[in-house]
């Protein structure tokens, strides 16, 4: 699939219309911006609109906000949209209106209410540059997690959104969940892909019809979640070299032994599924990994085997041929940088004319990047191969561990950087970008706009009969 076969921005009629945008802005954690990439690279579509006559209104969600526990939501200053706000009217020299709408305890923002009405007859008359509604996961109908009517809650808050514009643009491929502000309501408005979303799907399909030999490197924390990704890339490309925690459940699987921090259940997960002959043949081998006596390590870098402080007891370089069956070991907490120097390894990186990247190898919060930084060096050194790195933590390694490396992969054109390494795993799980049900709902039906509902009426506004009318 190409972007091309997707109902475009470009090509909608966006003069003197309220435009819905769903927007991946989420980049904050506590209050603050962790990293601006995902806003810088939705500003095109926003000046696209606004060029274009549109006028906006931006939503995302922050965080998750919803307690699985006490099956409730909280609305914290914390997980809300200021952060990003004040950003783009730094970036943008324009000004964005906040609306606040009642919070009910427990159950978040329950309805768009006629407050916002105002705001959007500013943003009609130019008196502010668009309208940024709160975090999408403070309304109780977005995902109908903490309602007691979860379909009814879902329906209200979709028609609500639908009410407030004229045309939606989805621009927020990171966020492939089938939520109310990314599925429901594009339902009920013209609705179109903005150039971010277009961007990313065609640079998706390079991966579903990768350029051989195709490596795929993965990383994570649990198995149990990550298996299917797993299963359906070891089926797409020829190589496969894991991080992190699949890789240590893998290990652990395979020479029997017994390594701290690795959940049994992964364990037997890895037996099952990755030792099995169409997925361990596609496995790269990474020949040694740093141990440590503690999970948080000593925060130094290990050289020449021994602990960056000296002491040598703390943290040690392992090779996994070494290991016995039956044994106990500490906390593996990153892949030697040796691993990638050996010769069947570098070879893999240096034929492949496909790579994509969605790992950190090690538990770089305690210190441990050496793997991270020695796998992102060797892919660079591979001028050949179309390079696709995605996933937040990917992308906040890459740019802190080798910033120069990351600036020149923001311009060169052998380097494609996802904003959403989990929607890539998705999508390539599921088969494809138009599995994903969002992107979906933006294809064109035999290259034709299809019909419409009729935009709804706005059920916030108990006294409106014609959508978003000052209150």
């Amino acid at each position: 699939m190409t972007a091309r076969s997707l109902r475009r921005v470009q090509d909608a009629d966006l003069r003197d219309k309220v435009v819905l945008v769903r927007v991946d802005h989420n980049c904050v954690k506590d209050g603050v911006i962790h990293d601006t990439f995902r806003v810088d690279q939705s500003i095109a579509t926003l000046y696209n609109i606004v060029e274009r006559g549109g006028r906006p209104i931006l939503m995302t969600h922050v965080n998750r906000p919803f307690d699985k526990k006490r099956k409730q939501i909280s609305c914290r200053d914390e997980d809300s949209v200021t952060a990003v706000v004040r950003y783009l009217q730094h970036k943008l020299g324009v000004v964005f209106a906040v609306p606040t709408f009642r919070v009910e305890p427990g159950r978040g923002i329950l309805d768009v209410d006629t407050s916002v009405n105002w705001l959007i007859e500013d943003l009609k008359h130019r008196r502010v540059g668009g309208v940024y509604l709160p975090n999408t996961r403070w309304f109780e109908g977005e995902e109908g997690l903490a309602a007691a009517d979860a379909v009814a809650a879902r329906e209200r808050f979709a028609t609500q959104l639908a009410g407030l514009a004229d045309v939606f643009v989805n621009d927020a491929f990171g966020s492939w969940q089938p939520h109310v502000s990314t599925s429901h309501v594009a339902k009920l408005l013209p609705s179109y892909a903005g150039l971010l979303m277009q961007k990313e799907v065609e640079a998706l399909s390079a991966l579903t019809e990768p350029k051989r030999p195709f490596l795929a490197v993965i990383a994570g924390s649990k198995l149990d979640t990550k298996m299917g990704c797993v299963e359906a890339i070891a089926k797409k490309a020829d190589h496969v070299m894991l991080g992190g925690q699949l890789y240590n459940a893998y290990i652990a699987a395979k020479f029997g032994v017994t390594i701290a921090g690795v959940d049994p259940h992964d364990v037997e997960i890895a037996k099952s599924q990755l030792l099995v002959p169409e997925v361990e043949s596609k496995l790269v081998p990474l020949s040694t990994v740093i141990e440590s006596d503690s999970f948080d390590g000593c925060g130094c870098v290990p050289v020449a085997g021994k602990c960056g402080s000296g002491d040598g007891d703390g943290v040690r370089a392992r090779r996994l041929a070494d290991l016995k069956p039956g044994e106990t070991t500490g906390y593996f907490l990153d892949v030697s940088a040796e691993s990638f120097r050996d010769a069947s390894v570098a070879e893999v990186i240096a034929g492949a004319k496909t790579i994509f990247v969605n790992a950190v190898m090690g538990l770089t919060p305690a210190g441990f990047h050496e793997g991270t930084a020695a796998l992102d060096a060797a892919i660079a050194s591979n001028v050949d191969a179309r390079k696709y790195f995605g996933g937040g933590d990917t992308l906040q390694e890459f740019k802190s561990l080798s910033p120069g490396l990351y600036m020149t992969a923001l311009e060169c054109p052998s380097y494609y950087l996802f904003t959403g390494g989990g929607t890539v795993l998705k999508a390539l799980e599921l088969g494809g970008a138009t599995k994903l049900p969002c992107v979906e709902l933006l294809m064109a039906a035999d290259g034709e706009e299809p019909s419409r509902l009729e935009k709804p009426k706005c059920m916030a506004l108990e006294s409106c009969d014609c959508g978003p009318t000052p209150a």
